[in-house]
């Protein structure tokens, strides 16, 4: 899908700030995979990752009963 966008010149962003940013908005919401983001910011998997980070985006995502679930099945492992 291609989409056109007028963004105000005082927002002083180019193209690439906007297509980044939009990636990781759309992966912060769980509309596309991490990679699928990269490759929409045009970025490597991993600076693409750095990146959220950077702006404190979490890369992981789990709920309490999944992090009890991790637990419990770690201890069983031991």
């Amino acid at each position: 899908m291609q989409l056109t966008l007028e963004v105000p010149d005082v927002a002083n962003v180019s193209q690439t700030d906007v297509q980044i940013l939009l990636a990781m908005k759309l992966f912060e919401t769980e509309k596309l995979s991490m990679g699928k983001a990269a490759e929409m910011a045009r970025l490597s998997y991993r600076a693409f990752y750095e990146l959220l980070v950077r702006y404190g985006i979490p890369v992981v995502s789990m709920t309490e009963d999944d992090v009890k679930w991790e637990i419990e099945n770690a201890r069983k492992r031991r």
